[in-house]
């Protein structure tokens, strides 16, 4: 059988893609789902009251567009692959949470979308994870 190198960031990802087995897979894959699952619920929640709070209408049904966004991102490691960036690979999840937050709930203020960005990712680093322990253990696989 033939391999095939592939240069820079395909190599890294064809390294990924065959190293890991089938259990690995299908672990990321149920981690994803139900990651997704329970931080929609809780930006569902932020974003409710917030909204609420700040007298904006906003459609809460794209939280999980982008949890689900964010969980790709840090489950397959997309952003390890930039860590030459320096300084800057410290403060783009920060970033990208405040863009996608802007970019799916375009009826938010820039300040609000920042505030919810900020918020979004520090519970995506402390709460989700707990949460997600905990529900983790009741699945069966």
């Amino acid at each position: 059988m033939a391999t095939v190198d592939l240069p820079g960031f395909l190599g890294a990802f064809n390294t990924l893609a065959t190293s890991a087995d089938m259990n690995t897979w299908l672990n990321m894959g149920i981690n994803l789902i139900i990651s997704t699952i329970i931080g929609g619920i809780v930006l569902v929640a932020i974003i409710g009251i917030l909204s609420k709070q700040w007298g904006e209408s906003v459609k809460i049904g794209n939280a999980f567009l982008v949890v689900l966004i964010i969980n790709v991102i840090n489950i397959f490691g997309i952003l390890g692959f930039l860590g030459f960036l320096g300084i800057i690979s410290m403060i783009l999840p920060v970033l990208i949470w405040i863009g996608l937050v802007k970019a799916f709930f375009g009826e938010l203020s820039i300040v609000h979308a920042v505030i919810v960005g900020v918020v979004g990712y520090i519970i995506s680093i402390f709460i989700i994870p707990i949460l997600l322990s905990m529900v983790m253990g009741y699945v069966a696989f």
